[in-house]
């Protein structure tokens, strides 16, 4: 198979040459097989490094052969597979690569997520499929509900697995764990970031259960990928900067990270008042579903050149052309900044992040400095810490030179990062 030299079902050939895929990722060559074995992984790897189809395919391609030799599932709610996700919109989006595989080999994948129909739930709770991917919360309602069962679970893979520790998730984890027989599943957990605590709680849960780490081989190259600039700015300053950067800076495609939906939703008002002809769409966890959807949908397929949303898209939203991203604010731990910058540089491209700096941001560098020198996955600059405090706000007119980093007219003067090339990634 030209895709990767593994014992995957012949009928993946159609799906590589509709993607395009002739060569498998450096982490695709070392999770396949592992799963395609019945091996538990801990793989902690970079944004955009393919991932999700390092399980899916392993993942389907055992359940078709099976399929194949005589073994047809005709229990309800009873899947092969479950695909644990901490948001709506990860679901939704691996749901997406699930179904673009079984388009191909025929096996049936369902999904729930908060926000669906009483309809659809009694869809998926009557009906047989191999694989369901779900959010938390509505795993422990179905099994609560006695809508779904776990007799024949044979894989479970906690995607973005950290944060379904970060959101609070933990109290439904230690619900749903306990029905899970380890003795025949297969565990995975994705993700591209990791705390001690989550792999603690890991380690525990799961005592007698023989992982195999999986760390990207990219954690050891030297990356550059990922150019970052800091401007430094008063809160009331921020509309009109943003304002600039989009009007004289911006290029491509970018997503503008708030902290608050109340700030999502100034900044939207503002842009359409004052940018009308800017195509810009808006994510929170406030909007209604269907409002949620349409926007992502629409940001997506190419239709919005930006998207203005809190860190309910800074995990696992995989959009390829994306060039920059834009902190509004930094947010207030190090692990989201992670994500956010992570949306862009995806499978080896570039990208560039740009960080509207207040002066009390102090604290949240340091947390976040520390994030960076903590992890392997990323090619990311530090933020210049001692500078940041020291340095008192740029009046707001003040007029500054043309450089890469400014925004071309009167704004506050952006401070260039230093470019720590040798910092040694832990």
């Amino acid at each position: 198979m030209a895709f990767l030299a593994a014992d995957l079902h012949p009928g993946l050939e159609g799906f590589f040459k509709e993607k395009g895929l002739k060569t498998a990722t450096l982490v695709q060559k070392r999770v396949i097989p592992e799963i395609l074995n019945r091996k538990s992984v801990i793989v902690l790897s970079e944004t955009g490094s393919g991932k999700t189809l390092s399980y899916a395919l392993p993942i389907m391609s055992k359940i078709k052969q099976k399929e194949d030799q005589g073994a047809k599932n005709t229990l309800k709610a009873a899947p092969y597979a479950l695909i644990v996700a901490p948001t709506r919109e990860l679901a939704t989006q691996i749901h997406g690569v699930f179904k673009g595989i079984s388009h191909h080999l025929k096996v049936r994948v369902r999904d729930i997520t908060g926000g669906d129909t009483s309809a659809k739930m009694k869809s998926v709770a009557s009906a047989p499929y191999e694989i369901l991917i779900a959010t938390p919360s509505r795993i422990k309602s179905a099994i609560q509900k006695k809508e779904l069962n776990f007799n024949q679970l044979q894989y479970v893979i906690f995607d973005e697995a950290d944060q379904l520790f970060d959101m609070g998730f933990k109290r439904d984890l230690d619900f749903m764990i306990e029905y899970f027989d380890k003795n025949q599943t297969t565990f995975g957990f994705i993700t591209a970031t990791l705390s001690t605590e989550a792999e603690d709680y890991i380690l525990e849960k799961f005592v007698d259960v023989d992982f195999t780490k999986i760390a990207s081989d990219l954690s050891h190259v030297p990356q550059t990928r990922i150019e970052t600039y800091n401007v430094k700015v008063t809160s009331e300053e921020k509309d009109m900067v943003v304002r600039m950067f989009l009007e004289k800076q911006a290029q491509g495609r970018g997503i503008i990270f708030t902290n608050q939906k109340n700030q999502a939703e100034d900044l939207f008002k503002f842009l359409t008042e004052k940018m009308p002809k800017l195509r810009t769409k808006l994510l929170h966890g406030d909007l209604e579903i269907k409002d949620r959807e349409a926007n992502i949908k629409a940001f997506i397929e190419g239709k919005a050149q930006v998207l203005i949303a809190t860190d309910v898209a800074a995990r696992g939203i995989d959009i390829q052309d994306l060039v920059w991203v834009l902190n509004y604010g930094l947010p207030k731990t190090g692990i989201y900044y992670l994500h956010r910058c992570g949306r862009v540089a995806r499978g080896g491209k570039k990208g560039i992040v740009y960080n509207l700096v207040a002066h009390h941001d102090s604290k949240t560098i340091k947390e976040i400095n520390e994030a960076i020198m903590n992890q392997r996955h990323l090619a990311l600059d530090t933020i210049p810490e001692d500078k940041m405090k020291s340095d008192k706000p740029v009046p707001k007119k003040k007029v500054v030179k043309k450089s890469p980093a400014t925004f071309r007219g009167k704004a506050p003067e952006p401070v260039a990062p230093k470019r720590n090339r040798g910092i040694k990634r832990r």
